[in-house]
């Protein structure tokens, strides 16, 4: 894929089977022990780790704590390999179950939110629908979370507390600066 000086593609359409985005997790847990494990297990599914945030203190709302305690530590995980977007609601599906196999008396231990980064923006996969949320396939939406306008992310009306932070915003930067580079390689 050929880029132009602001990192926008040279191609007319971009073809959503070639590689144009870095996968990206989102790990929450109040155990940093679990969060760095499941990391590593992640890597097994998805290839190897490009990229580690530190692990912040997820103060921005209590949401999670009846299901998972308090003390919750947030840490994202990009990975190294450029993905297509062909089959992106696979690894929805893989983070769910991940999630249900460390479940404690049918509770989750961990919080994981796969995602990706492409050059135009950070793109999140649930299975929860909502009016800005697009249908991929098998139970799983698609949302545009944050835009990329050149070294700078644009907040949406519903961008999550956390993807607001300028800490994660300047990560999810840096991990669009990694896959410009990628695809200038491909």
């Amino acid at each position: 894929m050929k880029l132009d000086e602001a990192g926008r593609s040279r191609m007319k359409p971009t073809d959503p089977g070639e590689p144009q985005a870095l996968l990206i997790c989102g790990l929450l847990s109040a155990d940093s022990g679990l969060i760095k494990d499941t990391g590593h297990d992640l890597e097994e599914h998805f290839g190897k780790t490009a990229m580690r945030s530190e692990k912040t203190p997820f103060t921005w709302t209590d949401y999670y704590n009846a299901e998972m305690g308090e003390g919750l530590l947030r840490h994202w995980v990009v990975f190294s390999t450029p993905i297509n977007l062909l089959e992106s609601w696979q690894h929805k599906l893989l983070s769910c179950e991940i999630e249900d196999t460390l479940k404690v008396n049918g509770k989750r231990r961990i919080n994981i939110d796969p995602g990706f980064i492409r050059l135009d923006g950070l793109w999140l996969l649930t299975t929860k629908s909502a009016g800005h949320r697009a249908y991929v396939d098998k139970g799983v939406w698609i949302e545009l979370t944050l835009r990329f306008l050149r070294d700078r992310c644009e907040e949406l009306a519903w961008t999550y507390p956390d993807h607001r932070d300028p800490a994660s915003q300047a990560f999810f930067l840096r991990a669009r600066a990694r896959l410009k580079k990628e695809l200038l390689h491909v």
